[in-house]
């Protein structure tokens, strides 16, 4: 399917575009790193503030680590700020265990680094970096939606200075959930990020804002042509990376293949949202009408895709698993730069 014309330019398209601005909302999982260190180090995009949302992390924690992230990546200067230590719903269920790791899991990876007192709230800076930006920003959510919830909910002009608010979350025919596994765990359908705060998910639905979704069809190994990290990708990308915050990158995508029980096709969810942010032409779209469950409790944060439902929004659902490979190579390996000048 070809690009719709509501996504932005990728950077390879033979539209001249500059850097484009991006905001970036992380909750800081394993998945949320890789997708950092890519988008710090693309050429095609300028960050201009990352926001950590109450989700797998504590905010806290989540900032610290944000801080360690930002020194790795030599880029020190753009602002950090969390949000709420509670989502609008109320729900921090993650399983205990998975907060502790992802909390402090991740810091022998990482230079230490104190982080910096920040000037306000994630929902502030979020505003602030909106209003401040000559261009329309696009914004990648990685985490539960509350951060952006908030600022819309003070500022509803800010859906006219926002080119594409690019989604990680929900799933329709994939299941929404992977950790059945934990024992008398209550989510058993959604996906986490709507999961842990379904009401902001509606909250910045019904508003208005361009949204693209990217759902768990096309990042999850039961998805017809998902985007994952392959055995053969990952020894590709050990032997090409370049420079340290690219040999973490990879580092952290190695970790997680050995963790994982898909260890031949090795899912990372929000390192293919990032790579989409770049290049939507990686994944194929559709326009969905779509619905988030509120009620009742046990089905909160589901996603349905209905004839008469009330989002109409761009879902991906399938993406080109070789050339998402190639992107994260050329990153690695310090092509990008010169990929972009012969363009």
């Amino acid at each position: 399917m070809s690009l719709p014309d509501t996504l932005p330019a990728p950077l390879n398209s033979s539209v001249s575009v500059d850097r484009r601005p991006i905001l970036i909302d992380t909750d800081l999982s394993f998945d949320d790193y890789v997708a950092l260190l890519f988008l710090l180090q693309h050429p095609a995009v300028d960050v201009r503030a990352v926001t950590v949302a109450n989700g797998v992390v504590h905010v806290q924690p989540g900032l610290e680590n944000a801080a360690r992230l930002l020194a790795l990546a030599g880029r020190m200067e753009i602002p950090l700020a969390r949000g709420p230590a509670q989502s609008l719903s109320g729900r921090t269920d993650f399983p205990a265990i998975w907060r502790l790791l992802t909390d402090y899991g991740t810091r022998p990876l990482l230079p230490r680094q104190k982080a910096p007192r920040a000037p306000c709230d994630a929902p502030t800076l979020i505003r602030q970096q909106i209003l401040a930006s000559p261009a329309p920003v696009t914004f990648v959510a990685l985490a539960p939606l509350t951060n952006l919830a908030l600022a819309l909910q003070a500022d509803p002009e800010l859906v006219q200075h926002i080119e594409t608010i690019f989604v990680s979350g929900g799933a329709f025919t994939v299941p929404g959930t992977i950790h059945k596994d934990i024992p008398g765990h209550p989510n058993t359908v959604a996906e986490w990020n709507f999961y842990t705060d379904p009401l902001a998910a509606r909250l910045v639905f019904q508003s208005g804002v361009r949204i693209a979704l990217v759902p768990l069809d096309v990042t999850h190994v039961h998805g017809s042509s998902p985007l994952l990290f392959s055995r053969a990708a990952v020894r590709a990308l050990r032997s090409a990376a370049r420079g340290k915050a690219s040999r973490v990158l990879v580092r952290f995508i190695h970790i997680w293949q050995l963790m994982n029980k898909q260890f031949l096709a090795t899912p990372l969810w929000d390192a293919a949202v990032a790579a989409l942010v770049v290049d939507p032409q990686l994944g194929a779209w559709r326009e969905s009408q779509i619905d988030v469950i509120q009620e009742p409790q046990a089905l909160a944060g589901q996603t349905l895709e209905t004839a008469d439902g009330p989002y109409s929004i761009q879902v991906c659902y399938a993406g080109n698993q070789p050339a998402f490979e190639t992107a994260y190579l050329n990153l690695v390996a310090g092509r990008l730069n010169e990929l972009a000048g012969a363009e």
